[in-house]
């Protein structure tokens, strides 16, 4: 290879080099504005979960001892709620530089229908395996989604995604996942999706605390 041609190669690797930083500061950019990355509003609307679910997982008992970081930086642990609430804990998939239309529209979706869930004296928990860094587009786009203004509930940080390895539910970052866990600490259902779109519906998951027993004082 000559001279020239050593210098045009190596000058065209730089433009192309400088071209793809160009258009990623661009992507980046555009998804801080738009949360949905330019998806319609009708896709998130006509996803649908499952309607009729049963635990298929087991945590073996760690839940009620874990940890997490919510989005001003307070520990909040699963025991704190022992005795006084039941929960519903809520796994998204985390965020790695694309918004999950299924994550949004579950989280929208807990918004829109978190009324429901304290009439039945239950506090919802929306776990987000993740960087911090990323969290504020994630909440912007279900809040988009939902149509409200802020979020009801506690949305926590699993940090290095510890939860998610000790729960062995890893996937590309986590695998949707619904826990219940009754005012005893006891784990009423353990769900976790093999696909993305498995995840209970709000109907199945207000049925199931509906039909749970009053625990004796």
């Amino acid at each position: 290879m000559g001279p020239k041609t050593f210098f045009f190669s190596v000058a065209a690797c730089l433009c192309f080099t400088m071209l793809w930083f160009i258009y990623q500061a661009r992507v980046a950019s555009r998804n801080s504005q738009d949360p949905l990355g330019g998806i319609s509003l009708e896709r998130y609307y006509g996803v649908a979960f499952l309607d009729s679910v049963g635990s298929n997982h087991d945590e073996n008992g760690l839940l009620g001892s874990m940890d997490f970081v919510d989005t001003e930086g307070k520990q909040r642990s699963i025991a704190d709620y022992i005795g006084k609430k039941n929960l519903l804990i809520v796994f998204t998939r985390g965020f790695s530089g694309r918004i999950c239309p299924y994550c949004t529209t579950q989280t929208s979706r807990l918004i829109s229908n978190y009324g429901q869930f304290v009439e039945r004296d239950t506090e919802v928990l929306l776990v987000f395996p993740g960087s911090t860094d990323q969290l504020p587009q994630f909440k912007k786009a279900g809040l988009l989604v939902a149509g409200e203004e802020s979020v009801p509930f506690p949305i926590l940080l699993d940090r290095d995604l510890q939860a998610v390895e000790q729960l062995q539910i890893q996937a590309q970052l986590a695998k949707p996942s619904t826990f219940i866990l009754n005012k005893k600490g006891e784990v009423v259902l353990s769900h976790v999706g093999s696909t993305p779109q498995q995840r209970p519906s709000i109907k199945a998951l207000l049925n199931l605390l509906d039909g749970m027993e009053t625990p004796s004082n």
